[in-house]
């Protein structure tokens, strides 16, 4: 129905905007436009409810310009704490009688009034025990209701509503094109949430959302620094990850140098060389919140590989603002003990002559979710 209309991929995150249009050319795909502004100009994060609301209705406006956008119709998602992602199984059964019995197995399994939610479902397949699998998402009517009128209030038609893990990994197939085989951890780490999708067999079979992200670092750094959060998140674009042991590059004998230079400059001033600057502070603060972050990653790996599908995962792949991180794939190779890679979500596309190449490498982690909401109904 929608599939000759122009359609614009419309990632509204936390800090920044994206707005993609693709087509299709042959077997494949180009970048048509890309437009990316940010929700915060000064850099802060002061603004709630209304005030939010208007914040991103107008960075919205200032993507779609800025990318020359032509679509009226939008294919956008939501993420957060609001989104509720289940896999279950049920007896096999009528579709329709399906739908209803969904409605009732919701209530077990969602943490909210059934009253409170959009509720959708998709059968990802049967057991052989005449069974079948079921992924249920619910999501916050008001949040929803909110997400929507941003969308209608820029003059655009909203088609679909997805969630962003699922546009991940939507982005991730037509990049990829993965073996049926292949079984793998899309980490989408972003200014305020960290979406995690393990992908196997031609499906996601585990979802969730964290809120251990890029902004968490920043506010670890502000607060350990007493420093405002804009000036934080400078602070931050400088540091890399921790360089993890086995991947420092150095042998016991050049570490022992270092050690001892360490010492003797502390000796001579009479303080501690690493913890008195500020560099130190802030870089301590990222380690501690990325140890957190790593946690929830390996801990969401292992709760899928317990499952009993015999299924265990393969590599990592990262997207997000925050992936763009000096080391940090290197750090969390070595954390999670898996190949860890960077994303790219352009990988086999072709690029239109409307896209400014020259502030495309600046954004491109950023692109993951949008390109896989406008591959929604591209035609």
């Amino acid at each position: 129905m929608f599939g000759s209309k122009a359609v614009v991929g419309l990632d509204i995150g936390t800090d920044k905007v994206k707005a993609i249009q693709l087509r299709k050319k042959g077997g494949s795909y180009e970048l048509e436009r890309v437009g990316v502004a940010d929700i915060h100009p000064d850099g802060e994060r002061r603004a709630t409810g209304s005030e939010l609301q208007q914040l991103k209705i107008a960075a919205v406006r200032q993507a779609l310009e800025q990318g020359r956008i032509t679509a009226k119709y939008a294919v956008s998602a939501v993420s957060g704490e609001s989104i509720i992602v289940r896999y279950i199984q049920l007896p096999q059964m009528p579709e329709a009688e399906l739908k209803n019995a969904l409605r009732w197995e919701a209530e077990e399994y969602i943490p909210f009034s059934i009253d409170e939610v959009n509720l959708d479902s998709v059968i990802l397949g049967k057991t052989n025990d005449n069974k079948v699998d079921v992924l249920l998402v619910c999501a916050k009517k008001d949040m929803v209701g909110d997400h929507m009128e941003i969308v209608r209030t820029v003059g655009l038609t909203p088609l679909v509503v997805d969630v962003d893990s699922f546009a991940f990994l939507n982005c991730y197939e037509a990049a990829y094109k993965p073996a049926a085989s292949d079984c793998v951890a899309l980490v989408n780490i972003g200014a305020g949430i960290t979406n995690i999708n393990i992908y196997v067999g031609g499906t996601s079979r585990f979802a969730r959302d964290i809120s251990i992200a890029g902004d968490a670092m920043t506010t670890a750094i502000a607060q350990k620094m007493q420093q405002p959060f804009a000036k934080a998140e400078q602070a931050k674009h400088s540091l890399s990850a921790p360089i993890a042991d086995d991947v420092e590059g150095t042998d016991e004998e050049e570490s022992s140098l270092i050690s001892s230079i360490r010492g003797t400059v502390e000796r001579m001033t009479g303080s501690d060389f690493a913890d008195d600057s500020a560099e130190a502070g802030a870089q301590k603060a990222v380690r501690n919140v990325l140890t957190n972050l790593v946690g929830e990653v390996r801990r969401s790996i292992q709760f899928f590989e317990n499952q009993g599908g015999g299924a265990t995962v393969q590599r990592v792949y990262l997207g997000g603002g925050t992936a763009r991180m000096a080391r940090l794939p290197e750090w969390l190779s070595a954390e999670l003990e898996l190949p860890v890679e960077l994303l790219d979500p352009l990988r086999g596309f072709s690029i239109g002559s409307g896209v400014d190449q020259s502030t495309l490498g600046s954004v491109k982690e950023h692109l993951g979710v949008g390109i896989g909401l406008s591959l929604r109904k591209v035609g």
